[in-house]
């Protein structure tokens, strides 16, 4: 475990020192929060609910989608075919570490500076246009716990796409789709809710929704208190399904470097 603490600080420490592009990547979903909360503003000047949100819970909606998505935003995706394309892959995988574990460790730690970050300015601009009043303890206390399993599916979901540059070069690729992906079947342009008929009903059996919908329903009040604890577990079983699953392909992905004598 001392090892991967390790990595945890060399992720911190990168995040510090590459501050800008990540400064500038938040700053540039924060213009797309606030194009959103004018939209949906817009929206609700005629209509009371849609699809039984109000304006109160889609501006709840909109900051905490915005926490969400922004938290573990460092792809790795780029970086993993770059050291593939140099082969200097073949050093992280014979360090006597897990090299998921070592990636976990390291965007974990660059996600703590993440989240310090995004959560002082979403917390800000939050208290700034609703005020204290929407806010529930316990609510609260059930959208981090599933704010912090959403980062785990979310790595899992990462780390799968990651391995995919071991079959091709397109590494921009295949870092966009899963950027497409994962942003909107997660709910991050809009709750699931809006989503129509049977379309929301086959979003709902995809991990996507761990990572944004469910942490964000969960404080908007759109899910019954009663089906909160549930929505966690099934965060949980995504965790393990998905670690179960990377660690299958993981192996086979690696097998195709003894294939070209590395």
């Amino acid at each position: 475990m001392k090892k991967y603490a390790a990595y945890m600080r060399c992720g911190f420490l990168d995040g510090c020192a590459y501050r800008g592009a990540f400064v500038t990547g938040m700053l540039a979903n924060f213009i797309q929060v606030i194009v959103f909360y004018y939209v949906w503003k817009s929206i609700f000047i005629y209509e009371k609910t849609v699809n039984g949100y109000t304006w109160q819970m889609m501006q709840q909606y909109v900051f905490a989608a915005f926490l969400c998505n922004s938290v573990f935003s460092m792809g790795f995706e780029m970086s993993t075919a770059e050291r593939i394309v140099k082969g200097d892959i073949i050093l992280d995988l014979l360090k006597p570490v897990s090299y998921r574990g070592m990636l976990f460790f390291r965007m974990l730690g660059t996600a703590g500076m993440e989240f310090a970050v995004t959560f002082v300015l979403t917390a800000g601009c939050y208290l700034a246009v609703n005020g204290v009043q929407y806010l529930d303890g316990v609510r609260f206390f059930l959208f981090l716990t599933a704010l912090f399993l959403g980062m785990g599916v979310k790595f899992s979901i990462q780390y799968l796409f990651s391995l995919l540059c071991f079959y091709t070069d397109n590494s921009y690729g295949v870092t966009k789709a899963r950027e497409v992906l994962t942003g909107f079947f997660s709910g991050a342009f809009l709750p699931l809710a809006m989503f129509p008929g049977i379309f929301k009903d086959l979003v709902a059996y995809l991990p996507f929704r761990a990572v944004v919908d469910i942490p964000c329903s969960i404080l908007v009040r759109a899910l019954p208190a009663e089906d909160c604890i549930r929505q966690l577990l099934l965060q949980s079983a995504w965790i393990a399904v998905l670690w179960l699953f990377t660690g299958i392909v993981g192996k086979r992905a690696f097998g195709i470097i003894s294939m070209y004598g590395g």
